[in-house]
């Protein structure tokens, strides 16, 4: 048996240390890039949306490589997610080739579901290696979120612009060819260090801005053109409220470890959205604006690939969560056609009415002097 499984962010990394710790033989995924976007989109039905093209792309990819089974996560709801693995898996047979699909399920996703779904990849595996796979896995999540964290408050303070990018990039490189849990330990520790010695200017007062949206076209940076990077070569903090360990801690985590707040993304959405109904991400991203909101934050992009119905839902509240708690907000909507130059326009707009918003807010010392303090 050898696995596949789909590319979303730096979500590949936890999975291959997962299936490293386990002894399971895969393929990694190449990663969303022109050849994989193309290939899904030539077999799709024309109007699903991007992710589902991207994800069919890296399936296909895996498998010409010598793949028979895809480990997948799949859903319920409104979300189309709920039927992208039943639907890959008959594109996939129409096509002539075969594969088994073990799909997880997202929306009600827990440790005994997980071991039950590794159970035809591990056979012969002892169930201390299986748990100790999951743990580092966990383990993995949460501190590659930190580094990513931590390469995005070095990003927009950097004295010496492009050097957190060289350093991530190489960190990209070198998880990819990693073998075990250790060695990604000490790849992790690396490139802290060299993050830490990048000259910045501890002056500086960045803008920040929150990323919020449908979790694959925020997570995923070929499919929403690095915005992440794009936003902090332009000396913007960027706070992605839809990363991998964001979503872990809401949707897993706390299943087993029950926290209430009033300040999660799916009770704040509540506010102006009473349903829990709209399917995928609808109520987090209303819910991630509205915190924003309160955190002062100087403006939040919406991001959400064309045709998403729950985010198009979410998007209808935004004129009330603007007016209430006075931060603007942009959606930029994702597929196959958008052109990085006109994406780039708008988002280079947005970051100077952002701006032009905070000069106009600073308190004043006397008839047009600005408070430089």
């Amino acid at each position: 048996m050898k696995v596949a499984f789909p590319h979303m962010g730096y979500m590949y990394i936890p999975i291959k240390v997962l299936f490293d710790t386990m002894g399971v033989d895969y393929v990694l995924p190449a990663g969303c890039n022109k050849k994989t976007l193309e290939y899904g989109i030539k077999h799709s039905p024309e109007f699903i949306c991007l992710p589902f093209k991207t994800l069919l792309g890296d399936f296909l990819h895996c498998i010409e490589n010598g793949a028979d089974t895809v480990f997948f996560g799949g859903g319920c709801g409104q979300c189309r997610l709920g039927y992208y693995g039943d639907l890959h898996d008959e594109i996939i047979k129409s096509i002539g080739y075969k594969a088994e699909f073990i799909c997880v399920d997202l929306s009600n996703m827990t440790v005994k579901e997980v071991m039950e779904k590794l159970k035809p990849m591990t056979n012969g595996v002892p169930i201390s290696k299986k748990i100790k796979g999951v743990f580092y896995a966990i383990r993995t999540i949460f501190t590659v979120d930190k580094l990513y964290k931590r390469a995005c408050y070095i990003r927009c303070r950097e004295i010496n612009k492009g050097c957190t990018d060289t350093v991530m990039r190489e960190f990209q490189n070198k998880v990819r060819t990693v073998k075990d849990y250790r060695g990604l330990k000490q790849a992790i520790r690396l490139t802290k260090n060299r993050l830490n010695s990048i000259k910045v200017d501890k002056k500086c007062k960045p803008l920040k801005i929150a990323i919020v949206g449908e979790i694959y076209a925020a997570t995923e940076s070929y499919v929403n053109l690095d915005i992440e990077r794009k936003l902090g070569n332009m000396g913007i903090e960027v706070h992605n409220k839809l990363s991998i360990a964001n979503w872990i801690m809401e949707h897993f985590i706390k299943k087993i470890i029950p926290i209430k707040s009033k300040n999660a993304p799916h009770e704040a959405g509540k506010e102006f959205m009473k349903t829990d109904d709209i399917g995928g991400h609808g109520l987090e991203t209303i819910g991630n604006a509205i915190v924003s909101g309160k955190k002062k934050f100087n403006g939040v992009i919406h991001i959400y690939p064309f045709t998403c119905m729950p985010e198009i839902i979410a998007q209808s509240t935004f004129n009330e969560i603007q007016e209430k708690y006075n931060i603007p907000i942009m959606t930029l909507i994702i597929d196959e056609m958008t052109g990085d130059a006109g994406y780039l326009t708008r988002i280079e707009a947005f970051v100077d009415m952002l701006a032009r918003k905070r000069e106009s807010t600073k308190p004043t010392i006397g008839p047009g002097i600005a408070n430089e303090a």
